[in-house]
């Protein structure tokens, strides 16, 4: 558990959550490039669809608009949130459940149970940075377009979604 009087046991705690939210950062910049043209087509689908019809030639042609507006840069519209996002969910996650898990016993159920609020837990407080690289990653489009991003970045986004939508937009559907 983390609340061990052990400072060892403090540093492999500290080296293990560490060790596993660079991780998670790691893999996402990797699958980042197709997380972006998942989410342009399927916020926007629907303007690649008057063109070409469904399938591989689709998901090119979206990554050929990427390429040609913004360039290889594009592809990692919204990584800063999404990194941000698995420094605070992977931890949470990570600590939450090896605490809860010990609590009454070992049983399966409550092994379940503990994963269930632990994953719950993170998601909620790592719900914003999921909002804001969803919000930056369809400023693309607009991009495309020939219109100004909404955000300049990640301090701005959470600036301006705060000042305008209060600090309950931070947890609003993706808009």
């Amino acid at each position: 558990m983390v609340g061990t009087n052990s400072g060892g046991e403090k540093w492999k705690w500290i080296s293990r959550i560490s060790l596993t939210s660079l991780s998670a950062a790691v893999a996402e910049t990797a699958t980042f490039p197709v997380d972006i043209i998942k989410t342009r087509l399927q916020l926007h689908g629907g303007d690649y669809l008057r063109h070409q019809t469904l399938g591989a030639g689709l998901v090119f042609r979206i990554a050929t608009d990427i390429w040609r507006t913004t360039g290889v840069l594009g592809f990692y519209d919204g990584l800063a949130p999404a990194i941000l996002r698995h420094l605070f969910y992977t931890p949470i996650r990570i600590v939450c459940y090896e605490n809860l898990r010990s609590l009454p016993g070992d049983s399966v159920t409550w092994r379940a149970f503990s994963g269930g609020v632990s994953g719950a837990l993170a998601q909620i407080l790592a719900s914003p940075a999921d909002l804001i690289k969803v919000r930056m990653q369809a400023d693309g489009c607009l991009v495309n377009q020939g219109l100004p991003a909404r955000y300049a970045g990640l301090i701005d986004a959470f600036n301006k979604i705060i000042r305008r939508e209060g600090i309950s937009g931070l947890w609003r559907r993706y808009s």
